[in-house]
């Protein structure tokens, strides 16, 4: 486990190994119960255990994760683009940034693209307010045909957000 950031509130780790998400108490999350995500921490577990090594950043209030992020490397071009399959905050600690912040450490730890597919339109909202666009607006995902749905966060998007990290943050450890 890396501890990459704190603010007031929070600290933000990388978590690398399944046996860590045992050292957090799991918050009250439940979006993802509608797609048969019932149990958190072994949810997060079953993903660690995967290979190549996704990304999984925890936000964490005392010893509370408050709020987390799950990018992997995409199959087709893993060494240019990640695809963002997961994140969620507590709703006690919606609009309060920490979903930025979990998504800014998460993209800065990628390589160029980042890919996801909301699945709702509050989601789809989200993602747009933060730079994604169509992914067939991009030309280097215009030969590939199992994105429909997909949004993509571009270069020059990506490197406005991390521009501004370092004020999110009163300690960063990238």
């Amino acid at each position: 486990m890396l501890l990459l950031a704190r603010d007031s509130d929070q600290q933000y780790y990388l978590v690398e190994e399944a046996n860590e998400v045992d050292k957090f108490k799991i918050g009250d999350f439940s979006f993802f119960h509608l797609y048969g995500i019932v149990d958190y921490a072994e949810t997060f577990k079953v993903w660690l255990r995967r290979f190549p090594r996704p990304t999984v950043i925890f936000a964490v209030r005392g010893d509370v994760v408050v709020s987390f992020i799950y990018i992997d490397p995409w199959e087709e071009i893993p060494e240019i683009v990640s695809v963002l399959r997961a994140q969620e905050t507590v709703e006690a600690y919606r609009k309060k940034r920490i979903g930025y912040k979990v998504f800014l450490l998460g993209i800065a730890l990628t390589p160029d693209y980042v890919i996801t597919k909301p699945l709702t339109e509050q989601s789809r909202r989200f993602y747009t307010r933060l730079g994604f666009e169509d992914i067939m607006s991009i030309p280097i995902f215009r030969n590939y045909h199992q994105i429909t749905g997909y949004l993509a966060l571009p270069i020059d998007k990506k490197r406005e957000h991390l521009d501004t990290i370092g004020t999110f943050f009163s300690e960063l450890y990238l």
